[in-house]
């Protein structure tokens, strides 16, 4: 029987989330979270209604070397989005929240979007990210053009529907990227960094220092039995630098749930938002996720501050 494209929303790109988890991390220095920093309440976030907003958002992937075909085609599938659902729950320009705040139920906008698009599941993260992104890194040539089914099955429907979301990339460097890897028998997140290194590594992913635009992973540990231990890319979207030393981070929330723009100060600020909306288990026998920032552990990363 087909798997429904329509799991509940926080199982879409969480979908992914509670399935498992992969990323990869380099080995330049990092630099200690600054664990003074209060937590995070408030977001300053542009669900991209506005044409002041998607020219902010255009003019940051120009400037950080995104190709101006994949910032069109980005806007394209926003407007599709935007105009597929309530405005009234979205933004109007840019609005104050705090990090899990929204202006709609995930459960009715996922009605919505249904009602409008059919059977067609929409863009998630992971798809939105590498969408932009994708121009940036490679993998190797004996790559698969599909694995990690079992994880990516929504993704690869939808990348069956619209291949040229992908600007020209096939699926083999997207699988690679984002299949399920091999987890360390540890629950340290320096363990588990290394796990990833080797299985990227092993995958022949490499990361290009060309563009400013950084890819940021959440990355997530599943351990439902000795044999079968994994991480897995749980949430993920593009870090934006600007010319004022703010930065921007562009993330689709997940299949029938809005794009957003958020403007954080530092990366611990970006850490705190996206540990308060995933961090939310300890105490286990597995890691705590974490955050990579292309093939790196992201300097200012830190566990959700509200655990404690």
């Amino acid at each position: 029987m087909k798997k429904s494209a329509f799991l509940p929303p926080a199982a879409l790109c969480a979908a992914s989330i509670l399935i498992l988890s992969a990323a990869l991390s380099g080995c330049r220095a990092q630099t200690p979270p600054a664990s003074t920093q209060p937590p995070l309440k408030t977001v300053e976030y542009s669900n991209l209604t506005d044409q002041a907003s998607q020219d902010l958002l255009a003019e940051l992937l120009a400037e950080n070397g995104i190709e101006d075909q994949r910032s069109k085609a980005l806007l394209d599938r926003v407007e599709q989005f935007n105009t597929s659902v309530k405005g009234e729950w979205l933004t109007d320009g840019f609005e104050s929240a705090a990090p899990t705040d929204t202006k709609y139920d995930p459960y009715e906008m996922q009605d919505y979007w249904a009602e409008h698009n059919g059977s067609f599941a929409g863009y998630n993260c992971r798809i939105t990210a590498f969408s932009l992104f994708g121009g940036f890194m490679t993998a190797g040539d004996d790559q698969p053009d599909i694995q990690g089914e079992d994880s990516l099955f929504l993704d690869l429907e939808t990348l069956a529907a619209d291949p040229a979301v992908l600007c020209g990339s096939g699926t083999a460097p997207f699988c690679a990227l984002f299949a399920p890897a091999a987890a360390a028998d540890s629950t340290e997140t320096a363990a588990q960094v290394k796990a990833l290194q080797a299985c990227w590594q092993s995958r022949g992913v490499t990361f290009s220092d060309s563009s400013g635009a950084r890819l940021i992973s959440v990355v997530l540990h599943d351990r439902f039995s000795d044999t079968d231990n994994t991480l897995f890319i749980g949430h993920v979207g593009l870090l934006l630098p600007a010319q004022d030393n703010a930065l921007y981070f562009i993330e689709k929330v997940a299949f029938q749930e809005p794009y957003r723009l958020i403007k954080f100060q530092n990366r611990t600020e970006l850490s705190d938002y996206l540990m308060e909306k995933y961090d939310t288990e300890w105490g286990q026998d597995t890691a705590r996720p974490f955050i990579m920032e292309n093939d790196a552990l992201m300097d200012g990363y830190r566990p959700n501050p509200l655990a404690e």
